[in-house]
């Protein structure tokens, strides 16, 4: 996944990138824990140091997250052209990406493409529905132990409490 192509397609990350890109970095990448972790997916983000002096690539997990800085002068999209070569004969790959040459090597590969506006869209109908189901599955609020005891533990309760 190019990292800074899901950050210019998102309308929240975008804003916050101007105001402070570490932040958008991090807010993608806790966002991404959650939503790879609900799909099952191993995900690898991949982030340009292309334009940066003196970088050398690194690679680190935060959760379920592969989070890579490219080396200097190397795109997200040449690593991630190699990354798919690699595994896609033996993997289902998915490529998230807005570049158009690198989301038609994708298809040639066999891997499947997602466009980063679609990836956005099925991020945010999965937070929704897991909100929902978490308030379908949250307990009744209002609930007493009373509501759990049978009739003799709770007869033997109420003489403890009638005896003080």
């Amino acid at each position: 996944m190019d990292g800074y192509n899901v950050i210019h397609g998102s309308d929240d990350l975008k804003r916050l990138s101007e105001i402070q890109l570490e932040e958008a970095r991090i807010k993608l990448i806790d966002d991404l824990n959650g939503y790879s972790g609900f799909k099952g997916w191993e995900t690898i983000l991949v982030f340009d140091a292309y334009q940066q002096q003196s970088f050398e690539q690194r690679e680190t997990f935060v959760g379920r997250i592969k989070v890579v800085f490219t080396e200097k002068n190397k795109t997200a999209d040449s690593y991630i052209e190699k990354l798919v070569y690699r595994l896609s004969n033996s993997l289902n790959v998915r490529v998230v990406t807005s570049d158009f040459a690198l989301q038609q090597m994708v298809m040639a590969s066999g891997a499947e493409r997602v466009p980063v506006r679609e990836l956005i869209q099925d991020m945010e109908a999965t937070q929704q529905n897991f909100r929902e189901n978490k308030k379908k599955n949250a307990p009744p609020q209002g609930v007493k132990l009373s509501d759990f005891l049978d009739e003799d533990t709770l007869d033997q309760f109420n003489k403890m409490r009638i005896k003080e």
